[in-house]
């Protein structure tokens, strides 16, 4: 990977899904899932049981590559979108490898709404070709961001944090996360995770208005929005008899899965790092 400023440059065989960089010690799942829109998307699913991380990924219709970790182990899950770049923010001549923008959100995980990452492992399919879809939509979260994480520092809430957002132009996190995350970790090293973040002012103007006036050099608030279309979100158990005793029994007899949007509001330093903001 090439890195040119904010922007950095995705060869063309880690293109599609991103996953392919990175060592699962899990094969792969590759889920057929259907947009709003009606497009056809492939998802990818992979756990490292060893590690207790499950990772998702999928490529959006408009180019935008969106990957979600959940790391277990330290109840972390980081959203990373790599977003194409609009042509006016390119370096001059910059053809080929297509340039993205990547941007995190590292966020608290709530164990309850994913299944671990065993069961991950554990998941196959009959047909592979088959269109999935979820059997529950989880709705919309809307969030606002105001500080940001020092990259170099991460390792104390994840070392997930590191690895997927080296190349970001900013890692976002809220204080409430913070906080949570140094009351459950090492008490002797709270103080350092509330020390890799910093706090960003709310702007006063969106982007989309700093755009309107071209005042390019002002700061703004972004806003961004984005699904997980597709997700195991639960195991389903069923009821029987064991054969000998006739006893009752419940057993494991498949998963749950869901959809989740979520609209999410931040600062950036200039309109030039947040073209989308349009809605």
């Amino acid at each position: 990977m090439c890195s040119t400023g904010v922007f950095w440059g995705v060869h063309l065989v880690c293109l599609i899904f991103l996953m392919s960089c990175f060592t699962f010690s899990n094969p792969q799942l590759v889920i057929n899932i259907k947009n709003q829109g009606g497009d056809v998307l492939q998802e990818v699913l992979a756990s490292n049981v060893s590690e207790d991380v499950v990772q998702l990924e999928y490529q959006r219709s408009d180019g935008t590559i969106v990957t979600q970790l959940l790391d277990f182990r330290k109840e972390v899950q980081i959203f990373r979108l790599l977003i194409l770049a609009e042509e006016e923010q390119l370096p001059p001549k910059s053809f080929q490898p297509p340039y993205y923008q990547a941007v995190c959100f590292v966020a608290k995980l709530s164990k309850q709404d994913f299944i671990a990452a065993d069961a991950i492992a554990k998941l196959r399919q009959k047909n592979p070709h088959t269109v999935r879809y979820p059997e529950e939509d989880n709705g919309r979260e809307n969030a606002t961001f105001e500080y940001t994480l020092d990259v170099s520092r991460s390792s104390m809430i994840s070392s997930q944090i590191h690895q997927l957002c080296i190349n970001a132009t900013a890692i976002y996190v809220q204080e409430a996360d913070l906080k949570l995350w140094a009351a459950i970790g090492n008490p002797n090293e709270a103080f350092m995770v509330l020390d890799a973040a910093q706090h960003m002012v709310r702007p006063a103007s969106r982007c989309k208005d700093i755009f309107v006036s071209n005042s390019s050099s002002m700061p703004c608030q972004c806003r961004l929005n984005f699904c997980v279309p597709w997700y195991p979100c639960g195991l389903k158990f069923c009821r029987g008899h064991d054969q000998q005793t006739g006893k009752a029994l419940s057993y494991r007899c498949g998963i749950k899965t869901c959809k989740k949007c979520l609209d999410y509001a931040f600062p950036v330093k200039n309109f030039l790092l947040c073209p989308w903001d349009d809605y």
